[in-house]
Protein backbone atom coordinates (compact mmCIF):
# COMPACT_ATOMS: atom_id res chain seq x y z
CA UNK A 1 0.00 0.00 0.00
CA UNK A 2 2.96 2.14 0.00
CA UNK A 3 2.27 5.29 -2.40
CA UNK A 4 5.70 6.83 -3.27
CA UNK A 5 6.78 5.38 -6.70
CA UNK A 6 10.48 4.02 -7.42
CA UNK A 7 10.08 7.33 -9.83
CA UNK A 8 8.96 10.13 -7.44
CA UNK A 9 12.01 8.86 -5.36
CA UNK A 10 14.73 9.49 -8.05
CA UNK A 11 13.37 13.02 -9.26
CA UNK A 12 15.75 14.72 -6.53
CA UNK A 13 18.01 13.45 -4.42
CA UNK A 14 17.38 15.44 -1.12
CA UNK A 15 13.56 14.90 -2.20
CA UNK A 16 13.35 12.08 0.61
CA UNK A 17 15.52 14.13 3.31
CA UNK A 18 12.95 15.54 6.33
CA UNK A 19 13.65 19.22 6.09
CA UNK A 20 17.45 18.64 4.88
CA UNK A 21 18.49 17.69 8.32
CA UNK A 22 17.76 13.81 8.78
CA UNK A 23 19.19 11.65 5.93
CA UNK A 24 16.76 9.39 4.35
CA UNK A 25 17.26 5.56 4.96
CA UNK A 26 18.56 3.32 2.22
CA UNK A 27 16.22 2.06 -0.48
CA UNK A 28 15.25 -2.37 0.17
CA UNK A 29 15.48 -3.62 -3.62
CA UNK A 30 13.15 -5.87 -4.27
CA UNK A 31 13.87 -9.39 -2.93
CA UNK A 32 12.81 -11.50 -6.02
CA UNK A 33 14.57 -14.02 -7.32
CA UNK A 34 13.14 -16.65 -10.55
CA UNK A 35 10.10 -15.54 -9.84
CA UNK A 36 9.79 -15.80 -5.80
CA UNK A 37 9.61 -12.80 -4.04
CA UNK A 38 9.58 -12.18 -0.23
CA UNK A 39 7.58 -9.65 1.13
CA UNK A 40 6.95 -8.09 4.87
CA UNK A 41 5.91 -5.58 6.70
CA UNK A 42 6.92 -3.83 10.44
CA UNK A 43 4.51 -1.31 11.64
CA UNK A 44 4.88 0.03 15.20
CA UNK A 45 3.42 3.33 16.89
CA UNK A 46 2.57 5.24 20.20
CA UNK A 47 -0.95 5.95 21.09
CA UNK A 48 -3.20 7.46 24.22
CA UNK A 49 -6.40 6.20 24.37
CA UNK A 50 -8.90 8.55 26.25
CA UNK A 51 -10.92 5.37 27.27
CA UNK A 52 -8.31 2.50 26.65
CA UNK A 53 -7.41 -1.01 27.77
CA UNK A 54 -3.90 -2.65 28.31
CA UNK A 55 -3.01 -4.75 25.21
CA UNK A 56 -2.09 -7.53 27.31
CA UNK A 57 -0.01 -8.80 24.17
CA UNK A 58 -2.89 -8.50 22.07
CA UNK A 59 -3.26 -5.64 19.91
CA UNK A 60 -4.73 -2.17 20.81
CA UNK A 61 -8.31 -0.91 21.79
CA UNK A 62 -8.14 2.66 19.76
CA UNK A 63 -11.78 2.45 18.55
CA UNK A 64 -14.17 2.12 21.42
CA UNK A 65 -15.16 -1.36 22.57
CA UNK A 66 -16.53 -2.86 25.62
CA UNK A 67 -13.49 -3.26 28.27
CA UNK A 68 -12.41 0.31 27.49
CA UNK A 69 -12.00 2.11 30.97
CA UNK A 70 -9.36 4.42 31.75
CA UNK A 71 -6.69 6.68 30.06
CA UNK A 72 -3.77 4.52 28.59
CA UNK A 73 -0.47 5.23 26.86
CA UNK A 74 0.77 2.69 25.06
CA UNK A 75 3.24 1.37 22.68
CA UNK A 76 0.64 -0.31 20.16
CA UNK A 77 1.15 -2.84 17.09
CA UNK A 78 -0.04 -2.87 13.32
CA UNK A 79 -2.26 0.97 13.73
CA UNK A 80 -1.77 1.47 10.03
CA UNK A 81 -1.44 -2.06 8.41
CA UNK A 82 -0.83 -5.51 9.30
CA UNK A 83 2.98 -6.56 10.40
CA UNK A 84 3.91 -9.65 8.17
CA UNK A 85 5.79 -11.83 6.15
CA UNK A 86 5.06 -13.85 2.70
CA UNK A 87 6.26 -15.12 -0.32
CA UNK A 88 4.49 -14.51 -3.48
CA UNK A 89 5.03 -16.35 -6.66
CA UNK A 90 4.41 -15.63 -10.30
CA UNK A 91 6.32 -17.90 -12.64
CA UNK A 92 5.34 -18.30 -17.01
CA UNK A 93 4.45 -21.65 -17.40
CA UNK A 94 3.15 -19.87 -21.03
CA UNK A 95 3.61 -16.54 -22.33
CA UNK A 96 -0.09 -16.59 -21.54
CA UNK A 97 -0.57 -18.73 -18.33
CA UNK A 98 0.93 -18.52 -15.01
CA UNK A 99 1.29 -20.18 -12.02
CA UNK A 100 0.66 -17.89 -8.84
CA UNK A 101 0.51 -18.41 -4.92
CA UNK A 102 0.43 -16.35 -2.02
CA UNK A 103 1.28 -17.38 1.63
CA UNK A 104 1.70 -15.01 4.29
CA UNK A 105 1.85 -14.71 8.09
CA UNK A 106 0.96 -12.12 10.73
CA UNK A 107 3.15 -11.13 13.49
CA UNK A 108 1.99 -8.70 16.73
CA UNK A 109 4.99 -6.41 15.93
CA UNK A 110 5.56 -5.18 20.03
CA UNK A 111 5.41 -8.72 21.02
CA UNK A 112 6.93 -10.85 18.37
CA UNK A 113 4.34 -13.53 18.48
CA UNK A 114 1.72 -14.72 15.63
CA UNK A 115 -1.42 -13.26 15.34
CA UNK A 116 -3.93 -14.83 16.99
CA UNK A 117 -7.41 -12.95 18.17
CA UNK A 118 -8.81 -16.10 19.76
CA UNK A 119 -6.03 -16.47 22.08
CA UNK A 120 -6.81 -12.83 23.26
CA UNK A 121 -10.24 -14.09 23.92
CA UNK A 122 -9.64 -17.05 25.01
CA UNK A 123 -7.02 -15.68 27.98
CA UNK A 124 -10.05 -13.02 28.94
CA UNK A 125 -12.66 -16.01 29.94
CA UNK A 126 -13.67 -15.70 33.69
CA UNK A 127 -12.20 -12.45 33.80
CA UNK A 128 -14.20 -9.45 34.73
CA UNK A 129 -14.68 -6.90 32.03
CA UNK A 130 -13.28 -3.77 33.52
CA UNK A 131 -10.31 -5.94 34.21
CA UNK A 132 -9.59 -7.51 30.62
CA UNK A 133 -7.15 -6.78 27.82
CA UNK A 134 -7.31 -5.61 24.59
CA UNK A 135 -9.27 -8.80 23.25
CA UNK A 136 -12.20 -9.14 19.71
CA UNK A 137 -12.20 -11.60 17.00
CA UNK A 138 -10.69 -12.01 13.59
CA UNK A 139 -9.15 -14.24 10.91
CA UNK A 140 -5.68 -14.65 12.29
CA UNK A 141 -5.55 -17.67 14.90
CA UNK A 142 -2.38 -18.71 16.08
CA UNK A 143 -1.94 -20.39 12.72
CA UNK A 144 1.48 -20.94 11.31
CA UNK A 145 0.40 -19.03 8.15
CA UNK A 146 -2.28 -17.13 9.11
CA UNK A 147 -2.93 -15.06 6.45
CA UNK A 148 -3.80 -15.53 2.95
CA UNK A 149 -2.40 -19.27 1.63
CA UNK A 150 -3.28 -19.85 -1.96
CA UNK A 151 -2.10 -21.31 -5.12
CA UNK A 152 -3.56 -21.01 -8.61
CA UNK A 153 -3.22 -19.67 -12.36
CA UNK A 154 -3.44 -16.29 -13.92
CA UNK A 155 -4.36 -16.12 -17.61
CA UNK A 156 -4.73 -13.11 -19.77
CA UNK A 157 -8.07 -14.08 -21.05
CA UNK A 158 -9.77 -16.53 -18.57
CA UNK A 159 -8.91 -14.55 -15.29
CA UNK A 160 -6.67 -15.81 -12.25
CA UNK A 161 -7.95 -18.52 -10.38
CA UNK A 162 -6.94 -18.78 -6.44
CA UNK A 163 -7.49 -22.03 -4.44
CA UNK A 164 -7.15 -22.80 -0.22
CA UNK A 165 -7.53 -19.49 2.24
CA UNK A 166 -8.49 -16.60 0.75
CA UNK A 167 -9.66 -13.03 1.73
CA UNK A 168 -13.84 -12.51 0.97
CA UNK A 169 -15.07 -9.98 -1.94
CA UNK A 170 -16.16 -8.20 1.05
CA UNK A 171 -12.66 -7.72 2.41
CA UNK A 172 -11.21 -6.54 -1.07
CA UNK A 173 -13.94 -4.03 -0.97
CA UNK A 174 -12.43 -2.63 2.20
CA UNK A 175 -9.24 -2.62 1.05
CA UNK A 176 -10.78 -0.87 -2.43
CA UNK A 177 -12.09 2.02 -1.47
CA UNK A 178 -11.34 2.72 2.51
CA UNK A 179 -7.79 4.45 2.37
CA UNK A 180 -7.26 4.52 6.01
CA UNK A 181 -8.70 0.46 5.98
CA UNK A 182 -6.37 -0.20 9.19
CA UNK A 183 -7.49 -1.58 13.42
CA UNK A 184 -6.52 2.27 14.38
CA UNK A 185 -8.22 4.48 11.88
CA UNK A 186 -11.33 2.84 10.16
CA UNK A 187 -14.19 1.39 11.79
CA UNK A 188 -14.58 -0.90 8.88
CA UNK A 189 -10.71 -2.21 9.44
CA UNK A 190 -11.28 -2.90 13.49
CA UNK A 191 -14.88 -4.33 13.66
CA UNK A 192 -15.15 -6.41 10.34
CA UNK A 193 -18.42 -6.28 10.00
CA UNK A 194 -18.41 -6.09 6.33
CA UNK A 195 -15.30 -6.97 5.82
CA UNK A 196 -16.42 -10.90 7.10
CA UNK A 197 -20.37 -10.69 6.29
CA UNK A 198 -21.12 -10.49 9.86
CA UNK A 199 -18.23 -11.50 11.80
CA UNK A 200 -14.34 -10.66 11.73
CA UNK A 201 -13.59 -14.13 12.04
CA UNK A 202 -14.84 -14.45 8.18
CA UNK A 203 -12.95 -12.32 6.60
CA UNK A 204 -10.72 -14.91 5.30
CA UNK A 205 -11.63 -18.61 4.88
CA UNK A 206 -10.42 -22.08 4.57
CA UNK A 207 -11.00 -24.09 1.57
CA UNK A 208 -12.34 -21.67 -0.38
CA UNK A 209 -11.59 -21.11 -4.58
CA UNK A 210 -11.72 -17.73 -6.19
CA UNK A 211 -11.94 -16.64 -9.15
CA UNK A 212 -11.69 -13.03 -10.64
CA UNK A 213 -11.36 -11.27 -14.24
CA UNK A 214 -11.28 -7.97 -16.22
CA UNK A 215 -13.36 -7.29 -19.75
CA UNK A 216 -12.89 -4.01 -19.69
CA UNK A 217 -14.17 -1.92 -18.43
CA UNK A 218 -15.91 -4.45 -16.71
CA UNK A 219 -14.80 -6.85 -13.53
CA UNK A 220 -16.09 -9.15 -11.42
CA UNK A 221 -14.71 -11.72 -9.05
CA UNK A 222 -16.42 -14.27 -6.83
CA UNK A 223 -15.49 -16.41 -4.19
CA UNK A 224 -16.84 -20.46 -2.52
CA UNK A 225 -15.81 -22.08 0.54
CA UNK A 226 -16.72 -24.66 2.57
CA UNK A 227 -14.42 -24.97 5.71
CA UNK A 228 -16.78 -26.58 8.35
CA UNK A 229 -15.29 -24.15 10.62
CA UNK A 230 -15.66 -20.60 11.25
CA UNK A 231 -18.47 -20.61 8.41
CA UNK A 232 -20.27 -23.84 6.74
CA UNK A 233 -20.84 -22.61 3.36
CA UNK A 234 -19.96 -19.27 1.95
CA UNK A 235 -20.70 -17.16 -1.00
CA UNK A 236 -19.87 -13.93 -2.20
CA UNK A 237 -20.08 -11.62 -5.90
CA UNK A 238 -19.45 -8.87 -7.14
CA UNK A 239 -19.60 -7.25 -10.59
CA UNK A 240 -18.10 -3.22 -11.47
CA UNK A 241 -16.82 -1.01 -13.99
CA UNK A 242 -13.79 0.91 -14.22
CA UNK A 243 -12.62 4.60 -15.92
CA UNK A 244 -9.79 6.40 -16.37
CA UNK A 245 -10.94 8.20 -12.64
CA UNK A 246 -13.54 6.20 -11.11
CA UNK A 247 -15.02 2.73 -10.12
CA UNK A 248 -18.09 1.07 -9.07
CA UNK A 249 -18.33 -2.50 -7.47
CA UNK A 250 -21.96 -3.87 -6.57
CA UNK A 251 -21.52 -6.99 -4.08
CA UNK A 252 -23.71 -9.73 -2.92
CA UNK A 253 -23.38 -13.00 -0.57
CA UNK A 254 -24.41 -15.47 1.61
CA UNK A 255 -23.19 -17.12 4.46
CA UNK A 256 -24.20 -20.35 6.42
CA UNK A 257 -23.83 -21.07 10.34
CA UNK A 258 -20.84 -17.91 10.61
CA UNK A 259 -19.30 -17.86 13.93
CA UNK A 260 -18.58 -15.15 15.56
CA UNK A 261 -16.49 -15.63 19.36
CA UNK A 262 -16.73 -14.09 22.34
CA UNK A 263 -14.81 -14.38 25.60
CA UNK A 264 -16.51 -16.37 28.40
CA UNK A 265 -17.60 -14.40 31.55
CA UNK A 266 -18.23 -15.52 34.89
CA UNK A 267 -15.32 -17.03 37.42
CA UNK A 268 -16.65 -20.71 36.88
CA UNK A 269 -14.84 -19.75 32.89
CA UNK A 270 -11.34 -18.71 33.97
CA UNK A 271 -8.89 -20.57 32.09
CA UNK A 272 -11.75 -22.33 30.16
CA UNK A 273 -10.09 -23.68 27.04
CA UNK A 274 -13.86 -23.02 25.20
CA UNK A 275 -14.74 -19.84 23.53
CA UNK A 276 -18.42 -18.74 23.55
CA UNK A 277 -19.90 -17.72 20.14
CA UNK A 278 -23.26 -16.44 18.34
CA UNK A 279 -24.04 -18.54 15.41
CA UNK A 280 -25.47 -17.12 12.51
CA UNK A 281 -26.52 -16.93 8.86
CA UNK A 282 -26.28 -13.50 6.99
CA UNK A 283 -27.49 -12.61 3.50
CA UNK A 284 -25.61 -9.22 2.48
CA UNK A 285 -25.61 -6.78 -0.65
CA UNK A 286 -23.61 -3.55 -1.01
CA UNK A 287 -22.57 -0.87 -3.26
CA UNK A 288 -19.12 1.14 -3.33
CA UNK A 289 -17.44 3.91 -5.07
CA UNK A 290 -14.84 5.83 -6.10
CA UNK A 291 -13.62 9.04 -8.03
CA UNK A 292 -10.18 10.91 -8.31
CA UNK A 293 -10.27 14.47 -8.84
CA UNK A 294 -6.63 15.15 -11.28
CA UNK A 295 -5.18 18.40 -9.25
CA UNK A 296 -1.90 18.74 -11.44
CA UNK A 297 -1.03 19.05 -15.00
CA UNK A 298 0.43 15.81 -15.85
CA UNK A 299 -2.17 13.28 -15.48
CA UNK A 300 -2.90 10.63 -13.11
CA UNK A 301 -0.65 8.34 -14.47
CA UNK A 302 2.46 10.37 -12.60
CA UNK A 303 3.33 9.46 -9.06
CA UNK A 304 4.23 12.81 -8.01
CA UNK A 305 0.50 14.03 -9.14
CA UNK A 306 -1.67 16.15 -6.98
CA UNK A 307 -5.32 14.50 -6.99
CA UNK A 308 -8.15 14.08 -4.05
CA UNK A 309 -9.68 10.47 -4.26
CA UNK A 310 -13.82 10.28 -2.73
CA UNK A 311 -14.63 7.00 -1.77
CA UNK A 312 -17.61 5.84 -0.31
CA UNK A 313 -20.11 2.92 -0.16
CA UNK A 314 -23.05 1.39 1.61
CA UNK A 315 -24.06 -2.50 2.64
CA UNK A 316 -26.82 -4.09 4.48
CA UNK A 317 -26.61 -7.25 6.47
CA UNK A 318 -28.94 -9.57 7.14
CA UNK A 319 -27.89 -11.66 10.64
CA UNK A 320 -30.84 -14.74 11.05
CA UNK A 321 -31.60 -17.61 13.00
CA UNK A 322 -28.91 -20.69 11.48
CA UNK A 323 -31.19 -22.30 9.30
CA UNK A 324 -28.94 -25.67 9.85
CA UNK A 325 -29.63 -25.12 13.72
CA UNK A 326 -25.84 -24.03 14.20
CA UNK A 327 -22.81 -25.71 15.39
CA UNK A 328 -23.05 -27.76 19.30
CA UNK A 329 -20.50 -27.82 21.84
CA UNK A 330 -17.08 -28.68 21.61
CA UNK A 331 -17.26 -27.76 17.73
CA UNK A 332 -13.47 -26.59 16.35
CA UNK A 333 -13.58 -23.36 14.64
CA UNK A 334 -10.42 -21.53 12.92
CA UNK A 335 -6.81 -22.34 14.55
CA UNK A 336 -8.38 -25.62 16.46
CA UNK A 337 -9.89 -23.19 19.07
CA UNK A 338 -13.29 -24.78 20.42
CA UNK A 339 -17.03 -23.48 21.27
CA UNK A 340 -18.66 -24.07 24.17
CA UNK A 341 -18.71 -25.40 27.08
CA UNK A 342 -22.63 -25.30 26.49
CA UNK A 343 -25.73 -24.43 25.04
CA UNK A 344 -26.30 -20.85 26.35
CA UNK A 345 -29.86 -20.79 27.92
CA UNK A 346 -29.56 -17.22 28.91
CA UNK A 347 -29.03 -15.42 25.54
CA UNK A 348 -25.24 -14.37 26.39
CA UNK A 349 -22.20 -15.84 24.14
CA UNK A 350 -20.26 -15.42 28.04
CA UNK A 351 -21.95 -18.80 28.82
CA UNK A 352 -21.53 -20.37 25.38
CA UNK A 353 -23.22 -20.61 22.52
CA UNK A 354 -26.13 -18.78 21.21
CA UNK A 355 -27.78 -20.27 17.75
CA UNK A 356 -31.31 -18.47 18.61
CA UNK A 357 -30.32 -14.77 18.38
CA UNK A 358 -32.20 -13.39 15.84
CA UNK A 359 -35.35 -15.40 16.99
CA UNK A 360 -38.54 -12.67 16.43
CA UNK A 361 -36.78 -10.19 13.86
CA UNK A 362 -33.80 -10.48 11.71
CA UNK A 363 -30.59 -7.96 12.92
CA UNK A 364 -30.67 -5.71 10.10
CA UNK A 365 -27.35 -3.73 10.12
CA UNK A 366 -26.72 -1.05 7.82
CA UNK A 367 -22.85 0.24 7.12
CA UNK A 368 -22.32 3.71 5.27
CA UNK A 369 -19.02 5.35 4.82
CA UNK A 370 -17.53 7.93 3.31
CA UNK A 371 -13.80 9.46 2.84
CA UNK A 372 -11.59 11.50 1.22
CA UNK A 373 -7.99 11.54 0.55
CA UNK A 374 -5.49 14.36 -0.65
CA UNK A 375 -2.16 13.54 -2.26
CA UNK A 376 -0.17 15.96 -2.68
CA UNK A 377 2.68 14.46 -4.13
CA UNK A 378 4.62 10.74 -3.88
CA UNK A 379 5.34 11.46 -0.50
CA UNK A 380 2.65 13.44 1.56
CA UNK A 381 -0.98 12.89 1.90
CA UNK A 382 -3.91 12.94 4.06
CA UNK A 383 -6.77 11.23 4.47
CA UNK A 384 -10.41 11.81 6.43
CA UNK A 385 -13.03 9.50 6.94
CA UNK A 386 -16.55 8.42 8.27
CA UNK A 387 -18.20 5.62 9.27
CA UNK A 388 -21.40 4.72 10.75
CA UNK A 389 -22.76 1.04 11.43
CA UNK A 390 -26.99 1.28 12.30
CA UNK A 391 -29.21 -1.11 13.13
CA UNK A 392 -33.08 -1.88 14.68
CA UNK A 393 -34.69 -3.61 17.33
CA UNK A 394 -34.18 -7.34 16.79
CA UNK A 395 -34.69 -10.86 18.18
CA UNK A 396 -37.71 -9.53 20.40
CA UNK A 397 -39.00 -13.21 20.39
CA UNK A 398 -35.83 -14.44 22.13
CA UNK A 399 -37.29 -14.70 25.66
CA UNK A 400 -40.29 -16.50 24.15
CA UNK A 401 -38.41 -19.91 23.45
CA UNK A 402 -38.55 -22.77 26.00
CA UNK A 403 -35.94 -22.64 28.11
CA UNK A 404 -34.35 -19.74 27.32
CA UNK A 405 -34.36 -16.62 30.16
CA UNK A 406 -32.53 -13.67 27.99
CA UNK A 407 -31.95 -10.59 30.42
CA UNK A 408 -30.55 -9.24 28.22
CA UNK A 409 -32.77 -8.86 24.78
CA UNK A 410 -35.80 -6.97 25.30
CA UNK A 411 -39.28 -7.94 24.62
CA UNK A 412 -40.30 -4.56 22.68
CA UNK A 413 -38.72 -2.39 20.21
CA UNK A 414 -36.06 -0.03 22.24
CA UNK A 415 -33.31 2.50 21.62
CA UNK A 416 -31.53 2.33 25.12
CA UNK A 417 -28.13 0.76 25.95
CA UNK A 418 -30.09 -1.30 28.11
CA UNK A 419 -30.85 -4.60 25.73
CA UNK A 420 -28.27 -5.53 23.33
CA UNK A 421 -31.08 -6.45 20.48
CA UNK A 422 -32.35 -2.11 21.19
CA UNK A 423 -31.82 -0.06 18.61
CA UNK A 424 -28.40 1.76 17.86
CA UNK A 425 -25.24 2.95 16.02
CA UNK A 426 -21.98 3.01 16.16
CA UNK A 427 -19.53 5.93 14.38
CA UNK A 428 -15.88 6.93 13.52
CA UNK A 429 -14.74 10.01 12.82
CA UNK A 430 -10.71 10.07 11.77
CA UNK A 431 -7.80 11.90 9.98
CA UNK A 432 -4.13 10.20 9.10
CA UNK A 433 -1.32 11.83 7.39
CA UNK A 434 1.32 10.25 5.94
CA UNK A 435 4.93 10.69 4.61
CA UNK A 436 6.34 7.99 2.63
CA UNK A 437 10.28 8.70 3.53
CA UNK A 438 11.22 6.05 0.82
CA UNK A 439 9.58 3.82 -1.27
CA UNK A 440 9.82 1.55 2.50
CA UNK A 441 9.74 3.57 5.15
CA UNK A 442 6.35 5.65 5.98
CA UNK A 443 5.67 7.39 9.00
CA UNK A 444 2.25 8.57 9.56
CA UNK A 445 0.05 10.10 12.82
CA UNK A 446 -3.86 10.63 13.07
CA UNK A 447 -6.88 10.36 15.51
CA UNK A 448 -9.43 8.59 15.39
CA UNK A 449 -13.02 9.43 17.53
CA UNK A 450 -15.54 6.80 18.11
CA UNK A 451 -18.75 6.32 19.86
CA UNK A 452 -21.50 3.75 20.61
CA UNK A 453 -25.15 4.23 21.20
CA UNK A 454 -28.16 1.99 21.73
CA UNK A 455 -27.62 -1.91 21.46
CA UNK A 456 -24.21 -1.26 19.94
CA UNK A 457 -23.24 0.32 23.57
CA UNK A 458 -24.99 -2.84 25.82
CA UNK A 459 -22.53 -3.69 28.37
CA UNK A 460 -19.74 -0.95 27.47
CA UNK A 461 -17.81 0.57 30.07
CA UNK A 462 -17.37 4.15 28.54
CA UNK A 463 -19.17 4.92 25.11
CA UNK A 464 -16.49 6.93 23.81
CA UNK A 465 -12.83 7.62 22.76
CA UNK A 466 -10.54 9.24 20.93
CA UNK A 467 -6.79 8.14 20.47
CA UNK A 468 -3.72 9.79 18.57
CA UNK A 469 -1.45 8.11 17.37
CA UNK A 470 1.99 8.10 15.75
CA UNK A 471 3.86 5.63 14.35
CA UNK A 472 6.18 4.52 11.31
CA UNK A 473 5.91 1.26 8.73
CA UNK A 474 8.53 -0.43 6.98
CA UNK A 475 7.83 -2.50 4.36
CA UNK A 476 9.89 -4.81 1.41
Amino acid sequence: MCATASAGLAASASAADVGGLLKAPPVVPDLTWQGVTVFGTYDIGGQYESHGAPTGGNGAAGIITGMNRGPQWLLVPNQSSQTAVGIKVDRNITEQLHFIARFETGFNSTTGELSDSLKGMQKNNGIPLNQQTVNGGGPRAGQLINGEAWAGFEDKTWGTLHIGRNNVVSTDMVGAYDPLASYGFSLLGYFGLLAGQGSSDTARIDQSIKYYNNYSPWRMSAIYGKPGTNVNDFYQGSVGVVGPNFSVDLVAGHGSDIVSTFALSGPANLNSKYLGAKVFDTDMYGIFGKYVFDLGRNGLQDPAEQKFTVTGGYSRIDFSNPAGGGFAPGHSTIGGYEIGPILSTNGSTGSGIVNYAFTGGDRLVNISFITGKYQHDAQWSVAVGYYRYDQKSYGLGVNSIPGIVAPGYSRTACSSSTYINCAGAEQVVSFRIDYDWTKNFRIYAGVAYSQVSGGFAFSYLNTSEYNPTVGMRFTF
